[in-house]
């Protein structure tokens, strides 16, 4: 009975994410607090000081004995990272930094494309290096979470933000430039690159806001002097160079030879599968170059040291749960050998004579990590991993599927309406059904919690006027992007299209929709023509706005149909789905929809060019509408 209870609370607690993000965060906070009350959190004082001395423009490299020991191989933007933890006490500081830390790395590893079973097994393999790294209050742990966050964005498409990890890794501590990586796995690689060189500007100047441009550069100046010399220094170290590098060097005490020797070969293994294009489609290829890349930057580096390895460690336990091999024996024994030599060594676990004796003095930290690095060079170069995943053959996108239903939706969001509105639909729904009298149209106007022109009278008005229309009506005005949700949810044609109440294209551009849903298209986006400027009344921050939506829908969205504001879109039930998925109730809920419609693989979507009637009316914009829709922006990117 005790021992079905014990085992009930074992798969209660240890296969719940809640419970293991936890024990991540009481480990890193325990941790923090124990090295606070001992005073050992020298690593802290030299991350909080490189803020404050850059704020105050004091050398970066220099010793500053009074403060702590040792001295700083950050970069100049490391300040910008660190400040937030540089404004509290020590006591709190340092227990925040490693927490956060520690909740990155976990909230990266989370967002991998892995089951459950997956994710509990890298949390619980890795907790050892894990409190080993945060130990020594490193920013390991955090550039194993930049490498991760990239890989993950880049395999969402989210290219401008994988850019900014990567930036922001090789600006603190190098480390994360290993994260271009991934550029080969990007379904946009100009504007992958393109975002690396904007964040890469952005990085290097940041830091001149507080401090001054004729300092920072000074800085990135002695940072380079600085890593060249740690280099050389770290060759024999024996709490550095615990590496591939390190083990090869050491072992054979050979100190004239050049590394490069070791890291050519190095890096012609870890890119000869790039060759291997076809598999990339495999989820699990693109896992395990993941892994290779995380076992690589520490392999491979005269800088790794102890606490490094959780780097490495989040890599192996990536490789262990992805990779397809068959060697399930191998494998098992590489894991425990990694678990054993690289995990435990460091502690006290370990017999303190071998970890000073043989441990630390030949970096043997390093060879199951070694080990498991070639054996997944090996599959990446050989195994069918494309096979594996039931990949057959190419994936491409389904043709089209003509449709022909006579049947279409219309929905029309309404706002505060003019007087005799109802007048003005019904004018439009008249021509609309002479023009196309091949088509039964089945109107829905929403009405979002308008406080005028919109009482029973007006209700009544428009029953009467058009009494196959449907209204649907709710008292607070909730936005556009929430209005049409609740006329798509009523919907039940095949082919939907919405637009303004007051339908501001010709009926010629709706004519282009609906024969674009005809032939099969999922998703056609109106993008306005040069009538938009000459028959609407724009006023000039509108205008600048419109322009400016479309510039960020390509440059950071990557969007090809970027002129996403249009008012007037047409879709089938596909496209309904994904559209139904929008969460944005305001204005940038048109760009939520065609970015979120733009990342499904098997959709079609097609752009028409639209006309605006003459005499349009659009109501103006203001900083207001700027001011609430930037946050709706910077939502789309994430999602």
């Amino acid at each position: 009975m005790i021992r079905k209870r014990i085992t009930s609370l074992n798969n209660l607690l240890f296969r719940d994410y809640r419970f293991i993000c936890f024990v991540w965060i009481i480990t890193a906070i325990a941790c923090g607090m124990l090295k606070y009350s001992r005073g050992s959190y020298n690593n802290y004082l030299i991350f909080k000081n490189v803020f404050w001395h850059v704020f105050h423009q004091l050398p970066l490299y220099n010793a500053y004995p009074k403060e702590y020991f040792d001295i700083t191989h950050y970069g100049v933007f490391f300040s910008a990272v660190v400040f937030p933890f540089s404004i509290f006490p020590n006591a709190l500081g340092v227990v925040l930094w490693v927490s956060a830390n520690a909740w990155l790395l976990y909230y990266a590893i989370r967002k991998l494309e892995l089951n459950k079973n997956q994710h509990l097994f890298i949390f619980l393999f890795c907790i050892i290096e894990l409190f080993n790294s945060i130990a020594s209050q490193q920013f390991n742990v955090g550039i194993a979470a930049i490498i991760i966050l990239a890989y993950h964005l880049v395999e969402k498409k989210k290219d401008f933000w994988a850019a900014f990890f990567i930036m922001m890794g090789a600006f603190t501590k190098l480390y994360g430039i290993v994260g271009l990586a991934f550029l080969p796995f990007s379904r946009n690689k100009k504007r992958f690159i393109l975002s690396c060189i904007f964040w890469s500007a952005f990085m290097f100047f940041f830091p001149m806001i507080y401090s001054s441009s004729s300092y920072v550069w000074l800085q990135y100046h002695l940072w380079i002097a600085d890593i060249l010399g740690k280099n050389s220094h770290n060759l024999f170290a024996i709490y550095q160079n615990i590496s591939l590098l390190g083990l090869v060097r050491k072992m054979s005490g050979n100190g004239s030879y050049s590394d490069l020797w070791l890291i050519i070969p190095g890096i012609i293994l870890f890119c000869l599968p790039y060759l291997r294009v076809k598999q990339y489609r495999a989820q699990s290829f693109k896992a395990l170059y993941l892994a290779s890349v995380l076992l690589f930057v520490v392999l491979f580096s005269t800088g790794s040291e102890s606490s490094s390895y959780i780097i490495a460690f989040a890599g192996v336990g990536i490789w262990y749960v992805k990779t397809p091999s068959d060697t399930k024996k191998l494998n098992l024994c590489l894991l425990i050998f990694a678990f054993i030599l690289t995990g435990l060594s460091s502690s006290d676990l370990f017999p303190k004579f071998i970890r000073k004796e043989y441990i630390f003095p030949y970096a043997l930290k390093s060879l199951p990590c070694i080990l498991i690095w070639l054996k997944i060079c090996y599959e990446l170069c050989f195994l069918d991993f494309c096979r594996e995943e039931g990949i057959l053959e190419e994936k491409e996108i389904p043709s089209l599927v003509p449709n022909h239903n006579r049947e279409i939706d219309i929905i029309l969001p309404c706002y505060n309406p003019p007087v005799n509105w109802q007048n003005i639909i019904s004018e439009k729904v008249e021509q609309l059904n002479e023009s196309f009298p091949d088509k039964l149209f089945h109107l829905i106007v929403v009405n979002d919690g308008s406080e005028i022109h919109m009482d029973n009278v007006d209700i009544e008005k428009f029953k009467n006027m058009l009494p196959n229309a449907q209204l649907i009506s709710y008292s607070e005005n909730k936005g556009k992007g929430y209005a049409l949700r609740k006329g798509m949810e009523t919907a039940c044609s095949s082919l939907t299209i919405y637009t303004d109440w007051d339908f501001p294209y010709d009926k010629e551009s709706i004519g282009k929709v609906i024969k674009r849903l005809e032939q099969g298209y999922d998703v056609v986006v109106a993008a306005r023509t040069s009538s938009y400027r000459q028959h609407a009344d724009l006023n000039t921050f509108r205008c600048l706005m419109s322009s400016s939506s479309r510039i960020l829908n390509r440059a950071i969205l990557g969007m090809k149909f970027n002129d996403a504001q249009g008012g007037l879109k047409g879709m089938n039930r596909k496209g309904k789905e994904i559209f139904l998925k929008t969460k944005i109730n305001q204005f940038l809920f048109d760009t939520e929809f065609v970015y979120l419609a733009s990342r499904e693989r098997d959709l079609h979507i097609c752009e028409v060019k639209a006309n605006i009637r003459e005499g349009i009316h659009l109501s103006p914009m203001g900083m207001k509408v700027l001011r609430k829709e930037l946050p709706n922006f910077i939502r789309i990117t994430y999602r």
